[in-house]
């Protein structure tokens, strides 16, 4: 079974349980639709039994589920062998994402320095205006009491 995505089947064939090509995205594919057909289809039918539509979600859900996890696998069996038959390419994307995280922190502390530089001059300028009315000994009104 290969995880290549072929001609996608029309939408009324998408509706059937399982796929005769095998191929395991295309009823990946096809689980998932069922899914949200059952769960989004209209009240056509006002005398279904809720047990009965609950037993049909549980199923659909189930088997995307199941779906799902031999895709997994399929993908976790794929990078397996390409680990063991190509070692260089785990240490290629290891370099990879270090140097993204790396640029990723770097931009990080530039952030972190732009707003150390700002507070310290609003620091600053608190300080400057702090001392200009010691100074001057004049308080806004006029009245000077001797406290700040």
């Amino acid at each position: 079974m290969t995880p290549m995505k072929e001609a996608s089947p029309p939408v009324s064939a998408m509706a059937t349980p399982t796929n005769s090509s095998g191929n395991l995205v295309d009823e990946f594919e096809e689980a998932f639709q069922h899914c949200l057909n059952v769960l989004t289809k209209e009240e056509a039918v006002p005398t279904s039994d809720k047990d009965e539509i609950k037993v049909e979600v549980e199923q659909t859900t189930l088997r995307f589920i199941d779906l799902a996890r031999q895709m997994e696998a399929f993908f976790l069996q794929k990078r397996f062998l390409l680990s063991a038959l190509k070692p260089e390419m785990n240490v290629k994307e290891d370099i990879s994402e270090l140097r993204l995280e790396l640029a990723r922190k770097e931009e990080l502390l530039k952030r972190h320095y732009e707003k150390i530089a700002v507070w310290q001059n609003l620091l600053a300028d608190l300080q400057s205006y702090s001392k200009s009315p010691a100074q001057g000994s004049a308080t806004p009104g006029g009245i000077t009491d001797g406290r700040r």
